[in-house]
């Protein structure tokens, strides 16, 4: 292109630099709209070389390119569906699988010259000054993650090397080679360099490459041969039968386990790497199916009654069985113990698990019902929570008695979320606190695998006595056991302990992700962290945590346990810390496309929405009456998500916590307009209008407008909103219409509405006992009887007679409106 750019101005050509060509030719020389009829003859409509249609035989991870021309998008045949980003106008796109193949054109593209190029020093130095190089830092994770070649690259890109510099440091450990295919020639200096960035050079053409794939592993390889050979479901289900790209996506997250490989892979976890493991699973790490086929984990006696449950469900056919229990209990661990002594009882038995991150539900329960036609299969999913609202819709989408979901939940989610909607098909099973019987095989755990040197000293009988006199779950009770303090101080102690400030951070924004119960993948918390530290890099801070933070199979990163962390959050560590810790792992997301629940994978989208969350951040904001500073995590982003109705809602509702409920007006009409079709935005702006018209002074016309407005748009809802959603517009109308007509002195008006709304509630309680719907009623009940209309907690009458309150007399202080 220099050559080019000279020559057709007149200028002689002596091996100039391309940015040095275009500063002299573009503007003086040859004008901007010339300059692009110059790309557009020679860089459009190109022909692929015969190498680089043969390229795309292979499946690749992705596809990144310097050039701006149009060849790639020009070869005949492919074996992955092709997805084509600029580089400097699309947003980061979450991968969809090994059926897609995504081209991102780094430096422009010459079809779009409308997007601006890559082309001189300074356009560079505007990109790494504006800082807008996401999909460069995308590339800088994949070859941290992954095996990367670079091809016909001297690797002198200035952002690349800042971002391969801050992605694969020289002193990083465990960083695998990466490998530069190219015809020229460097010098010692240059090879050496490379090599300390675990690059290594060889030098060959494309066409040479090419060649050695076709030689060393045949003529291609297709996403079908990749999921074949890495997944024992995909292997069965493409033997099987005809697969879609769909098949594809959802085949590898449905994993084989039974005992036998289980239990293989458990025998070789022997001397230091068996004792590190097994006192991390014992301080809280979450198990694995390779330690728990070991007798690390104690079979409780309490899991030989899961066991039965679990058996008698499954025996049946039933549609779900969920253990549920208190976080810490150990109920995870015992449902996987469970499903491998099933396993090895049961030969012929077929047990798939589900990992979370898989983008459908129904797709998984739809695929296997298509490779199991007669078979019944017991699928695990680790965590219900994660599925949501569509759980329910997505089991009952398959014909009973094919397949048995086994599952665990928390209690609390249990009990205020999801029993309502799985009840009628779900057999459950509560598993509670260790008994007497349990004690001496825990004991001997602790003493083989924690150093306690206390506890160690004390006699058999106090030992015990240790455990016994503990009344919380499991994992507290292990941990207070070998410590000799309590739960909370020992956390306290650990976190404060940490060597610097730069490892609290790394904690909290892992730590943060745990309690999301998402983790978060190593290359968005070395982002985030990257913005906060201050002395240790990435790699060497990771380092300093191990044993409080782990990654899995998944390559995303944990905090031991959410109880460790709930603690520290909640009561140890400085809220600006938390909160900067939020902001920065939240701008990770900035990158995508809006919406952005929509643009990434399941669990990014939880840790998006955890993150926003207005009951997490009100709830740290009033332990640390922090009102105004939680209100900094919003504020941070009203430009960069200020299409997302998701962040408008969250950000309006955590303003009506903190009492800012005419601001939050505003704010939740940003979010319906922003996503007019959120239910929740729409119930939330509806609900605060009754709010706000109760607290006016006067029913005037803008009071009389608010709670119009508001009551048509319920009733609206209350019309056609499923009874399983977790918003109930006849609540909001039942509490908020009628209060705010008692605020008012409308009266008559009150007791119709009461009235009318108890009969509604009377019908949906029989066949709906969530607890909001019930005290709604209760509430309506009591004021329809006595006349009084309490905002607060009603009172017990079966529990004290005395406080019921006769017709005409007064209410306590604070419980009436009137």
């Amino acid at each position: 292109m220099a050559e080019l750019l000279a020559v057709k101005v007149g200028l002689s050509y002596a091996e100039d630099e391309l940015p040095e060509v275009i500063s002299a030719v573009v503007g003086p020389r040859l004008s901007h709209a010339q300059f692009i009829q110059v790309l557009r003859d020679e860089y459009t409509r190109v022909s692929p070389s015969a190498e680089l249609q043969r390229l795309l035989n292979y499946t690749w991870h992705r596809i990144y390119t310097w050039n701006i021309d149009d060849a790639l998008s020009n070869t005949a045949h492919a074996v992955q569906r092709r997805r084509y980003f600029n580089g400097l106008a699309d947003k980061v796109s979450a991968r969809e699988g090994h059926e897609y193949l995504q081209i991102v054109h780094l430096h422009g593209e010459s079809q779009k010259p409308e997007h601006g190029f890559i082309f001189s020093q300074a356009d560079y130095n505007a990109r790494l000054n504006r800082n807008e190089h996401d999909w460069y830092r995308e590339l800088a994770a994949d070859c941290v993650l992954h095996t990367p070649v670079f091809i016909g690259s001297r690797l002198n890109e200035p952002i690349l090397s800042a971002e391969l510099d801050r992605a694969r440091p020289p002193s990083a450990p465990g960083l695998g080679l990466a490998f530069l295919v190219t015809p020229d020639t460097f010098t010692e200096v240059q090879l050496s360099s490379f090599n300390t960035r675990n690059i290594c050079v060889i030098q060959a053409t494309l066409e040479d490459f090419v060649a050695w794939l076709e030689a060393k592993i045949g003529g291609a390889i297709t996403p079908i041969d990749v999921l074949r050979e890495n997944n024992a479901f995909g292997a069965k289900l493409v033997s099987n039968t005809t697969v879609s790209a769909a098949d594809l996506d959802a085949a590898k997250y449905i994993v084989l386990r039974d005992w036998r490989s289980a239990q293989g892979e458990g025998d070789k976890l022997g001397g230091s790497t068996r004792r590190r493991e097994a006192r991390s699973f014992l301080e809280g790490t979450a198990p694995t199916w390779r330690l728990v086929s070991t007798n690390i984990p104690v079979w409780l006696q309490r899991t030989e009654s899961l066991l039965r449950a679990m058996t008698d469900a499954i025996r049946d056919r039933e549609r779900c069985f969920v253990c549920h229990g208190q976080a810490g209990s150990g109920k995870t661990t015992a449902l996987m113990q469970c499903l491998l002594r099933f396993s090895r009882e049961n030969e012929g038995s077929i047990i798939y698990e589900l990992r979370s991150d898989i983008r459908s539900l129904r797709a998984a329960l739809q695929l296997i019902s298509r490779l199991h036609k007669t078979e019944h299969v017991v699928l695990y999913i680790r965590d219900a929570f994660i599925f949501g609202d569509s759980f329910a819709e997505d089991v009952l989408g398959i014909d009973p008695g094919r397949i048995t979901i086994v599952t665990s939940a928390r209690s609390g989610e249990w009990r205020d979320h999801i029993e309502r909607r799985i009840e009628t098909f779900t057999k459950t099973f509560v598993y509670e606190r260790f008994g007497p019987n349990d004690f001496e095989p825990l004991v001997e755990r602790l003493v083989d695998y924690v150093p306690a040197p206390d506890f160690l000293k004390l006699s058999q009988p106090e030992k015990l006595e240790k455990l016994r006199s503990s009344k919380s779950q499991l994992l507290i009770a292990l941990r207070e056991t070998t410590a000799s303090e309590r739960f909370s101080d020992v956390i306290t102690k650990e976190f404060l302990g940490l060597p610097d400030d730069d490892c609290r951070y790394l904690a909290i924004i892992v730590g943060l992700s745990t309690l999301a119960r998402s983790g978060i993948k190593e290359s968005e918390a070395k982002a985030a962290y990257e913005r906060i530290f201050t002395k240790r890099n990435f790699e060497q801070c990771l380092l300093a945590l191990e044993g409080i933070v782990s990654k899995d199979s998944g390559g995303r990163l944990w905090a031991r346990h959410e109880l460790y962390v709930r603690h520290i959050i909640e009561n140890v560590c400085d809220i600006n810390v938390i909160i900067a810790s939020i902001i920065e792992v939240l701008r990770t997301y900035t990158k995508y496309k809006i919406p952005v629940v929509k643009s990434v994978s399941r669990l990014d989208s939880l840790l998006f929405k955890f993150l926003l969350n207005h009951n997490f951040t009100s709830e740290l904001a009033r332990r640390r009456h922090a009102k105004e500073e939680g209100r900094a995590i919003y504020e941070e982003f009203e430009v960069e998500f200020q299409l997302d109705g998701h962040f408008w809602l969250q950000y309006g509702q955590y303003l009506v916590s903190i009492g800012r409920d005419e601001e939050a007006l505003s704010i939740l009409n940003k979010s319906i307009r922003a996503y007019s079709d959120n239910p929740y935005a729409v119930h939330a702006y509806a609900d605060l209008q009754l709010k706000v018209a109760a607290k006016r002074p006067y029913y005037d016309s803008v009071t009389e407008k608010l709670i119009g407005d508001a009551v048509k748009t319920l009733e609206g809802q209350l019309a056609y909103a499923a009874l399983d959603w977790d918003q109930y517009p006849i609540v909001t109308l039942s509490e908020k219409y009628v209060g705010a007509m008692i605020k008012h002195n409308k009266n008559e008006k009150a007791k119709e509405l009461a009235t009318q709304y108890y009969r509604e509630l009377e019908k949906i309680v029989r066949f709906n006992a969530a607890k909001p719907l019930q005290v709604a009623r209760e509430r309506l009940l009591h004021y329809i009887s006595t006349g009084r209309w309490y905002q607060g907690s009603l009172p017990k009458f079966e529990e004290n007679p005395k406080a019921q309150p006769r017709v005409g007399s007064r209410a306590k202080r604070g419980q009436r409106t009137n």
